[in-house]
């Protein structure tokens, strides 16, 4: 309540709003029984009813107005129509606001002088230090009534501490024990560790009045101090409180990895010999530091905003916190907003604590078991995310209802309301808090400050209030604000309007500055000069927000927010798989490099911490091959390739989170932001009251991206597959490693057209469904058959499937075919002769009677044969080759001599296709079942097959073996 020479709020005596009218009608009789100025607190009511009704109409006569302007005059004028009349509705509604909004300033004024008279009153009256009347006490000295505390009492409840009885529940026992201002102004600000703390949750959850409860300083924007935001009773910007606490023993002890592990200092040079030692180091470090460089810790309070449409409030507030109490109505549980603000809290921090408000509405007698069915309905909204295991803790901010926390411009004006539990809310917040991720060394050079207020002070000049990112600075330090191409010095710093010598990562400051026009800038970066560039585009890490639900698909338009800034941009997906990877390997270097050197990385530049939303620090390789993706991947598939087998062994652990992406971020509107800062994809565009999360994904900036220049580097390829049939089978060997009968030289068809060039494909690797690797070695005459060699062998059967397979890259202006892999390595094998086939009838001759005599069985030759080397050589006898080959009769040619026999013998088997025949003309043939002798004659066709010429005839029938002698 407010001090007797405070002004009182209408709302004190609003009961709905958490005021208690009864109260002070009760005060003001204990005064004067005779008196009745009691019936004033009815008076003030009903004028603010009244003016609650003339707002309530003049707001609805602007809305029909502008209704009639914008949906029937402008369209009509646009359109040549005559719109006479409904101007003149439009004169006269403008002449009834008119009216209304004097009728409004007379019943504002009326009412004011109601509660003035309210609060003249309540001057007169002694009030004793427990807020009761002295006029009000029985004759035992006991309070006839028990309620908030008295307009007597002190300005904030934690100021002095009261005694209360045991059977008033609703209240705390002691007062708050936290630090007031005045006793700790000896104390330099730099040596008061800060700590971020974001209040984040549904609308109408009772933020602001936990902010209120616990808040002992205020900065310029704080509890809802706005117009806008008192009159519609909302939060709609970031507030800024804090309240101070004794370092609390934890914290000097904290295990955090540190630079000085790694610099030299004390036994941390030594390198420890696993994951214990290390934590053994550090926390020998830490508690070293933190004693030597703070002495109190300041716990910032970030009021966000709950409204769905103030999501990009709460986006910007929650990128400079360190921890966050998500608060949650707790007869209601979790709602739409308080799951984007869980989404939000996994992006940005490491640590929350859920604070279940309003338990008072719970009935006394069902309150404990109504708040344990509260606690387990969120602890399995929690499950599957980062902080299954987070504190939950009961309380009630403001007994009795929601209060407007913002009624003046100090501490002293604000007023709080019976609480229930904020020492044990208190007491979790102290031992769940963490020591922050700070630069053990900042440095000006690498300053970046995010500001989210900007105002003018006469004679002093602009202050802007915002949070160091990163980096230091000092009065008399140069930035820049890279959004107006400006430099400025800085005049004077201050932390919670304590003047200050230097401010670091992680302060809560204002900087004042001379000559800048405070409307030129809201929101944005101050930062050393030249350290931010503008970017158009940019490669970054993303992983796909858990809440997210349907698809995140390429090529979409999503909000990106980076810090306090959020544009549109256009966001393509891929390289699921070959990142996966990436990570793997990178997660394993960075745990060797901890355990040998004790280093870690510490926070991100801008935007928040991309550390703590799950997102490593990878580098881009421009020469990496990256297979096309449609969409974001919410699964990853096993590694396999064409075929459907597994090529690899499945990428790392299928885990519950999303898995990563490399995205290409093309901002429609450039920004100004560091690499390596986190973003925030957003549907901001989606219906406001759908029951579904808007954010879609979190990233890291890694690399800038020039869509003019950078397309074409970007290797993104997609696979191509092509299906013949093996039409005819070569000759038969029998491997020697493992005795299989195998084929060197297959051809197929099906594959190419008619007309194909075959040129552009000889060369291409030809695959089997069981995995055999060929080599197109050139067509195979003029229907589009192609002729496939096999250096390893292949036992493939005719009618089988044949794959070409291959990748064409999507920047490639050539549409080339590429393949990955190799020809394997050769394995030699004999060749098996197939058996003779039997003689249909005797053509004449003693030679006819010998052929049949060996025709029923099948003959192996004892010769072995080269396989094809990595061109595709088909086995043969070669040029060189001067040792018996055996061949058979493929055909017989040419007119009958005068014994009616043939003369020209056409032979396969004895040369390959590479070999020059006519070099073996003339070399001695032998007709192995007659015995008679020819000699090489020339080739026939391009298949290896040549003449045999028998001078004196041959009697031998088409099938029969046939040996090339040596030279």
């Amino acid at each position: 309540m407010p001090s007797p020479a405070g002004k009182i709020s209408i709302n004190d005596l609003r009961a709905e709003k958490g005021g208690d009218p009864d109260h002070y009608k009760h005060l003001l009789s204990c005064a004067d029984p005779c008196d009745t100025s009691p019936t004033v607190v009815d008076e003030a009511l009903a004028l603010d009813a009244k003016r609650r009704s003339k707002l309530s109409e003049l707001e609805d006569m602007r809305s029909k107005l502008s209704t009639l302007q914008k949906t029937v005059i402008a369209p009509k004028k646009k359109a040549g129509l005559d719109c006479d009349e409904d101007i003149a509705k439009m004169k006269g509604w403008k002449a009834d606001i008119d009216r209304l909004s004097t009728e409004l300033k007379v019943a504002e004024k009326e009412r004011d002088g109601s509660l003035k008279k309210i609060s003249d009153a309540l001057a007169t009256i002694d009030v004793n230090s427990d807020g009761v009347s002295a006029g009000c006490r029985s004759e035992s000295g006991e309070s006839p009534k028990k309620g908030p505390q008295s307009p007597a009492g002190p300005a904030l409840q934690k100021d002095s501490p009261k005694k209360q009885t045991k059977s008033d529940s609703s209240t705390d026992e002691t007062s708050l024990p936290l630090l007031q201002p005045e006793k700790i102004k000896q104390i330099p600000p730099e040596r008061i560790l800060n700590l971020n703390v974001g209040v984040l949750g549904h609308v109408d959850t009772g933020k602001t009045s936990l902010v209120k409860t616990l808040s002992s300083v205020l900065s310029t924007a704080s509890l809802d101090k706005s117009k806008q935001s008192r009159a519609r009773g909302i939060t709609l910007d970031l507030g800024f409180s804090a309240f101070l606490l004794p370092l609390p023993e934890h914290l000097r002890k904290e295990t955090m990895v540190r630079q000085e592990v790694s610099t030299g200092k004390s036994d941390a040079t030594k390198k420890p010999k696993n994951a214990w030692n290390i934590e053994k180091v550090q926390k020998k470090e830490t508690e070293t530091e933190l004693q030597q460089r703070y002495d109190l810790l300041q716990v910032t309070l970030v009021d966000c905003p709950g409204h769905a449409s103030l999501i990009r409030t709460i986006i910007g507030g929650a990128q400079i916190i360190d921890m966050v109490l998500l608060v949650v109505d707790a007869t209601k549980g979790i709602q739409t907003q308080t799951a984007e603000c869980l989404v939000i809290a996994e992006m940005t921090t490491r640590n929350l604590i859920v604070v279940l408000n309003k338990i008072d509405l719970f009935p006394a007698n069902e309150r404990e078991e109504r708040l344990r069915q509260a606690e387990k309905k969120m602890r399995n909204a929690l499950r599957g995310t980062k902080f299954e295991n987070a504190q939950m803790v009961g309380i009630s901010a403001c007994v009795g209802g929601e209060k407007v926390a913002a009624v003046g411009q100090d501490a002293a004006a604000c007023v709080i309301s019976s609480t229930n539990n904020i020492h044990g809310l208190l007491n979790v917040l102290q031992s769940q808090m963490r020591a922050p991720n700070r630069d053990t060394q900042p440095s000006p050079e690498r300053f970046h400050f995010a500001v989210d207020h900007c105002f003018p002070i006469k004679g002093q000049g602009t202050v802007l209030t915002g949070t160091c990112l990163s980096g230091s600075a000092r009065p008399n330090d140069l930035v820049e604000f890279p959004t107006l191409a400006t430099q400025k010095k800085i005049k004077g710093l201050q932390m919670f309007r304590r003047k200050a010598n230097v401010i670091q990562q992680g302060d809560r400051a204002g900087i004042c500055v001379s000559n800048f026009d405070a409307k030129l800038m809201e929101r944005g970066i101050v930062a050393a000069p030249g350290t931010v560039r503008l970017i158009r585009g940019a490669i970054a890490v993303v992983r796909k927000a858990g809440f997210s639900k349907g698809g995140v698909n390429s090529g979409a338009k999503f909000h990106i927010s980076v810090g306090h800034t959020t544009v549109m941009a256009t966001v393509t997906f891929w390289g699921a798989r070959e990142i996966a990877r990436q990570a793997e390997e990178h997660l394993a270097a960075q745990q060797q490099s901890v355990v040998e050197n004790g280093e870690s990385h510490g926070k991100s530049s801008l935007g928040g911490s991309a550390d703590l939303a799950g997102l490593p620090r990878l580098r881009f390789d421009w020469d990496q091959d990256f297979l096309h993706q449609d969409n974001y991947l919410d699964s990853l598939p096993d590694d396999t390739d064409w075929g459907g087998r597994s090529s690899h062994q499945p990428v790392g652990k299928q885990s519950e989170e999303m898995p990563l992406h490399w995205a290409r971020i093309e901002f429609l509107t450039p920004v100004y932001c560091p690499m390596d800062s986190l973003v925030i994809g957003s549907r901001l565009d989606s219906e406001v009251n759908a029951n579904a999360c808007r954010l879609a994904f979190s990233g890291r900036l890694v690399e800038r991206y020039d869509a003019k220049s950078d397309n074409g580097r970007l290797r993104s390829y997609t696979k191509k597959e092509k299906v013949g049939t093996v039409c005819r089978l070569g000759d038969p060997y029998k491997r020697g490693d493992d005795g299989k009968i195998v084929r060197y030289e297959v051809f197929g068809t099906d594959l190419f057209k008619k007309e194909t060039n075959m040129t552009q494909f000889v060369g291409l690797l030809i695959e089997t469904d069981a995995g055999d690797v060929g080599i197109i070695q050139s067509s195979f005459g003029t229907s589009g058959k192609f002729r496939v060699s096999f250096p390893a062998g292949t036992e493939v059967r005719e009618g089988d499937p044949l794959y070409l397979r291959f990748k064409r890259y999507a920047n490639d202006p050539r549409k080339a075919i590429r393949q990955d892999g190799s020809v394997p390595a050769a394995r030699t094998g004999s060749r098996v002769d197939p058996p003779a086939k039997k003689k249909k009838g005797n053509r004449g001759g003693k030679g006819g009677g010998n052929k049949a005599k060996s025709g029923g069985a099948a003959s192996s030759s004892s010769h072995v044969v080269r396989p094809p080397n990595g061109t595709g050589a088909r086995p043969g006898t070669g040029d060189a080759c001067d040792s018996e080959v055996t061949g058979e009769i493929a055909k017989l040619k040419d007119g009958p001599t005068e014994g009616g026999r043939p003369t020209v013998a056409i032979a396969s088997g004895l040369f390959s296709m590479e070999d020059d025949i006519g070099k073996h003309r003339g070399r001695r043939v032998v007709a192995l079942s007659t015995d008679e002798e020819g000699a090489v004659d020339g080739s026939f066709g391009k298949m290896g097959k040549c003449k045999v010429l028998f001078k004196g005839g041959v009697s031998a029938e088409v099938g029969s073996k046939l040996k090339m002698m040596p030279r």
